[in-house]
């Protein structure tokens, strides 16, 4: 058995996933790479069956016009290793993460929350207001190494009270680390480890509530990549929103039958609460538990060309919670909504003035993940800070 299994879900993205692919083999340790592929090429077929590593390599194909839900589904059957770490197909792991299986198997650890202290961008990565600015750099925070107990139970209630947001501090299968048991037990229970329309959050919420054995990570393992295609690079340019079933990522659905209590159009937020709504019906959390109110709020802002569905949606919810009620909830959105713009751009401001002062942050012109991972793993050796397993936060 493998230590661990890395399983990347990819339709028609050739030039990334075989860039993320040699960056896993270079981590030259006991793992095996689960490439679970949708594309109408067999581009990836002739890479892995050529390639000199390809034992390591497990290419599997479900077939086409299948949900990104089944994908990852379909990956985790095939993957056979004892810890299992979902990434994008333009991401990068760190070689960290043997050192973090090792000790998670030596703890009975079943969850890991990775910090993302290490961003990539890839060339083809461009933003709506600021351009290329991002394009080709790989951006550090500070870290610091430590290893902390983690709360499932509260992170899940934080991301109930705030409502399509996203995972928020769940710990996760995608950019995280669970155990293979972990995912058989969740499996068995409920049927899948992914469902909703967004595979996230809709897996982070089935491991909250089931792990035993959770840390958060203050380190960088996993370094999310954000390539031009990706749904970072998509948001970024603002073309990560439409109608719902015109979009391509829900038309795989077949026969979705859409929630009446989420606006039905194609967005961040929307796809969030969808599948965030899905997984708390099938672990049995009540839905009164859940603030709807925020997610109104934040289609109502953000997507003006949707407002009518917006208004339809909350208008249902007001009847069935009474004025008062709906009002004071509202106002509480309202609060915390603006306190978040508030902390973001405060975030922003520091972050610009810390790049001026401190440039050694931010590595320009770094090609692909190949590039990045090198800069990366020299860049943490050379700052001297470690996993510091043996003072682990209980």
């Amino acid at each position: 058995m493998p230590l661990i299994s890395f399983i990347i879900p990819t339709h028609n993205r050739f030039e990334y996933a075989i860039k993320t692919i040699n960056s896993l083999l270079s981590i030259n340790s006991d793992i095996e790479i689960v490439i679970s592929d949708t594309s109408d090429n067999d581009k990836l077929v002739k890479f892995c069956s050529s390639h000199i590593n390809k034992t390591q390599l497990k290419l599997v194909r479900p077939g086409q016009g299948i949900s990104v839900v089944d994908n990852f589904n379909y990956g985790l059957q095939h993957a056979t290793g004892e810890f299992l770490v979902f990434i994008g197909d333009d991401d990068f792991v760190c070689n960290s993460v043997i050192d973090v299986a090792n000790w998670a198997h030596e703890n009975l650890v079943e969850s890991i929350r990775f910090s993302f202290p290490v961003t990539y961008f890839w060339p083809d990565f461009k933003h709506r207001n600021q351009g290329d600015i991002f394009s080709g750099t790989l951006s550090f925070t500070e870290y610091s190494g430590s290893v902390i107990l983690h709360d499932t139970k509260k992170a899940l209630n934080e991301a109930l009270n705030d409502f399509g947001r996203g995972v928020l501090n769940m710990p996760r299968a995608y950019s995280g680390m669970i155990s293979r048991l972990l995912a058989e037990r969740i499996t068995i229970k409920y049927g899948s480890l992914f469902g909703g329309v967004s595979p996230d959050i809709y897996s982070s919420t089935l491991i909250s509530s089931e792990s035993m054995s959770s840390y958060l990570i203050d380190y960088p393992v996993v370094v999310p990549g954000a390539s031009g295609a990706s749904t970072s690079g998509l948001s970024a340019k603002g073309q990560h929103t439409g109608k719902l079933r015109d979009n391509p990522h829900i038309g795989a659905f077949q026969n979705l039958v859409w929630d009446n209590r989420i606006p039905e159009f194609y967005s961040v937020p929307t796809v969030w609460a969808y599948s965030f709504l899905k997984a708390l019906e099938t672990v049995g959390i009540d839905p009164k538990s859940i603030n709807f109110s925020i997610l109104y709020l934040r289609c109502f802002l953000y997507y003006p060309q949707y407002r009518t569905l917006t208004f339809n949606c909350f208008n249902s919810w007001r009847r069935e919670h009474g004025f008062l009620v709906s009002f004071l909830e509202l106002s509480k959105s309202f609060l915390k909504e603006l306190f978040w713009v508030l902390s973001i751009v405060f975030k922003r401001v520091i972050k610009r003035i810390s790049k001026r002062v401190n440039k050694d942050n931010v590595y320009l012109d770094l090609d692909d993940v190949l590039d990045a991972k090198y800069k990366c793993e020299t860049v943490i050796k050379s700052r001297g800070i470690s996993i510091d397993f043996k003072n682990k936060v209980d």
